[in-house]
């Protein structure tokens, strides 16, 4: 079928250009093509004609927009800081544990078993994490609950540089080494 249509397209292409409707023509083939559509088209009711919808649809979006500020007007500003600055303390003491972490377990002077031993004590500290956030959605004495989250971290990370510490071995003999005084 596409192919009849192009073959004649192209084979007529110069009357396509010159060929002008007049009106009757066209209202003859507007009538041609509306007698072979399926159906006669649906009649639309406009309901914004009607004054009743025009003001029930206003006052449903006067609701609507009162509503949505009434809301987001009472959110608790100090909450909001409260989670500015836990944003900020997680991502600080994330990269820091996750370095930390990453260290840990590239040790070769750590065995495997060491290793996990440390990490579930690690894990422990993180669940302690989460109870201390669910805490901070509650709202009650944010300060305290962040120093606590604060602190979760610094242990973290205390407990991990003590166990890289511990496990480099030390050296004994000096001969390698330069001693200043």
């Amino acid at each position: 079928m596409k192919d009849e249509l192009r073959k004649y397209t192209a084979k007529h292409e110069g009357k396509f250009d010159d060929y002008d409707l007049d009106e009757v023509d066209k209202l003859r083939l507007w009538s041609d093509i509306v007698s072979e559509l399926p159906e006669a088209p649906k009649k639309v009711i406009p309901l914004w004609s009607k004054p009743a919808f025009r003001v029930a649809a206003s006052v449903l979006l006067l609701l609507g927009c009162t509503l949505f500020f009434y809301i987001s007007g009472h959110i608790n500003t100090e909450h909001q800081i409260a989670n500015e600055e836990l944003y900020e303390i997680d991502n600080h003491y994330k990269l820091l544990v996750n370095n930390q972490i990453d260290l840990i377990k590239n040790n070769a002077n750590l065995s495997k078993e060491d290793q996990d031993d440390f990490l579930s004590l690690i894990d422990d500290l993180d669940n302690e994490y989460k109870k201390l956030k669910e805490e901070l959605k509650l709202g009650i004495n944010n300060e305290k609950i962040i120093e606590a989250i604060i602190s979760n971290y610094r242990k973290k990370i205390q407990l991990m540089e003590d166990l890289l510490k511990r496990s480099y071995p030390i050296k004994t003999d000096f001969e390698d080494e330069a001693i200043i005084l």
